[in-house]
């Protein structure tokens, strides 16, 4: 176990490298972007309306009162005094400044949904909800100091998201699940599912012709930053959308392996394999249609509005590249999910029998 422990360690140690060498350029850009554009965001609370004129109180340094205006790139128009808004600070080219309401301030609300999210965690599955909301703030952690911060500097995104991907599944399946051999054999399978996923990810952007610029939100990403690589943020998002799946189906059946043979020591390899591929296929319908849900409950709204405005008939809703490119994802992680199945089997069964000497 004191081997484990220390290459666990080593894992954290590379993890902090990376995160720390990525945040020092990032910080380095972010610096030279700020003396360029002194546009800013700040919290403010509204404290009286007039008409159409919002007077808020910046919470920053001075609190001042300012009068602001809507911003129009948004639609909200129901403010009430005391709310706590979101105000966009521009310089314009008369060196007067201008100040608009943005939004709603989240980040309050989000704090405390996440308090709850935690308590009502810890409250349920004890040590197991703990460790479940050390792994949330982990994988959240890397996304934005690895994957986001690459994006800003101009590194490989792909190159980003491996790495990303590696971390999170080495750092947090032992924390969650134990440092034992249904952990190794979880690592081991998926990291085989995340080779096989990337392929397919390939393999269905070229089938299905989705092109580097599939949504609206990546066309305008192109004409705002033309410098960023496209293609390799499709394929990043592409890939990402399985494997929260991936990593589930695999923990699944290692951990009914693991399970099943504490009760019946006595099963053969090809009977361990089989119970785990009985698993896999119990699971497999439910966990496609979690990812099925899951990115039309994300993209609904869109849906409905291009329903609405553009659409005959289910022909050309299917043709349209928005949907097109949620189908990929779906169709991507559908088949890493089957892939994976047997090789975790395999996986599960060969380390289990083969007395691997890992802490049970």
């Amino acid at each position: 176990m004191k081997k484990i422990y220390i290459t666990y360690g080593i894992f954290w140690l590379i993890a902090m490298l990376i995160v720390f060498q990525f945040s020092r350029i990032s910080a380095t850009q972010s610096q030279i972007n700020e003396n360029l554009n002194q546009n800013q965001f700040t919290k403010g609370k509204i404290v009286q309306i007039n008409d159409e004129n919002f007077y808020v109180q910046l919470l920053d340094e001075e609190n001042r009162i300012i009068r602001t205006e809507l911003s129009d790139f948004y639609i909200h128009d129901d403010y009430k005094t005391g709310d706590m808004v979101s105000v966009y600070i521009s310089e314009l080219e008369d060196g007067k400044t201008q100040y608009d309401i943005a939004d709603y301030y989240h980040f309050d609300g989000l704090l405390l949904a996440f308090v709850l999210f935690c308590i009502l965690a810890i409250f349920i599955a004890r040590k197991k909800g703990f460790y479940s909301i050390i792994s949330v703030v982990i994988s959240l952690f890397f996304f934005y100091t690895i994957i986001l911060n690459a994006v800003q500097i101009g590194t490989s995104v792909i190159l980003a998201g491996i790495i990303y991907v590696l971390l999170i599944t080495i750092l947090t399946i032992p924390l969650i699940h134990g440092f034992n051999k249904k952990s190794a054999s979880a690592i081991i399978a998926v990291n085989i599912g995340y080779v096989i996923g990337f392929i397919l990810t390939y393999l269905f952007t070229a089938v299905i012709q989705i092109g580097h610029t599939p949504s609206e939100e990546f066309r305008i990403l192109l004409i705002q930053f033309p410098d960023v690589n496209i293609h390799q943020i499709l394929i990043v998002s592409l890939f990402l959308g399985a494997v929260g799946a991936l990593i589930d189906v695999a923990v699944t059946i290692c951990s009914a392996i693991f399970e099943g043979m504490k009760e019946h020591p006595e099963l053969t390899f090809s009977k361990t394999y089989k119970l785990g591929m009985g698993v896999g296929k119990d699971i497999l319908g439910s966990m496609i249609n979690t990812l099925l849900l899951a990115y039309l409950a994300a993209s609904f709204p869109f849906l409905v509005l291009m329903t609405l405005a553009k659409f005959n008939n289910i022909h050309e809703f299917l043709n349209y590249d928005f949907v097109a490119l949620e189908l990929a994802r779906i169709f991507i992680g559908a088949a890493s999910i089957i892939l994976l199945i047997p090789i975790t089997s395999i996986t599960a069964a060969y380390l289990i029998l083969k007395k691997v000497n890992i802490h049970k």
